[in-house]
Order: structure tokens, then sequence, then C-alpha cells
């Protein structure tokens, strides 16, 4: 799982750039952490919105999120992935519940992928 290193590494981030393909979307930092999301993600932008990282459509949503550091990287419940960008907004990787790999968070420290299992 998602360790206190692995946060830190996301914390002050830069989110440089937005791979969006069929199946999934990776996002790119400036200190080369990457995420690839396969799973649903919840912007907080002013109103909240719902995206999926198998839905190329729904890439637009983490563009507002370019250029920008995140302030605030936390690992909730159930496997849930919060990146505070500060009064840009957040954005919350939300992991399937279905024990399939949701998303991959890769850091220095290493390759995560996040699977849960509810029940």
């Amino acid at each position: 799982m998602i360790d206190e290193l692995d946060l830190k590494e996301l914390t002050s981030a830069m989110l440089v750039g937005v791979t969006v393909g069929v199946g999934s979307q990776v996002l790119i930092f400036g200190n080369g952490v990457t995420v690839l999301m396969q799973c649903p993600f919840r912007c907080n932008k002013g109103g909240e919105q719902w995206g999926h990282g198998e839905e190329p459509a729904t890439g637009a949503l983490v563009f507002d999120f370019l250029n920008h550091k995140i302030e605030r990287a936390c690992f909730e419940v159930e496997g849930e992935l919060a990146l505070d960008f500060g009064e840009v907004g957040s954005l919350v990787i939300v992991p399937d519940s279905n024990g399939l790999e949701s998303y991959v968070l890769t850091t220095r420290f290493g390759i995560t992928p996040v699977s849960v299992i509810l029940g």
C-alpha cells in the first residue's frame, strides 16, 4: 500500500502532463512520479465532477490541474488517493471495489498497484 514516503513524493509535485489513452489515463509529475488511473476519479473545483480513467472523454477534467502543485496528498479510507491542489481544487482517485488493479502510483521508492476488495 501507499506509505508516507510515497505521499511526501507527491506533496509539492507539479502536474506537468496527462496522457489520455483507451483504457487508462496517466498523471505525470515534474519530479518523475506518475499515477496510472483505470478507475473512477472525482474532481472538486467549484463543484464535483466525476470521470473514469478508462473513459478518454473524461480526461479533460484533470487538465485544470496542469502546471499546479499538490499542496497535500492523503491515502484515505478504502484506498482513495486525495490530491489537494489548493485554490485550483482537488482530485480524488477512487478505486473500484472488485479486487482488480485500479490505479498504480510510481515513485522513486517503487511501484505501488492499488486494488480494493470490499465486503
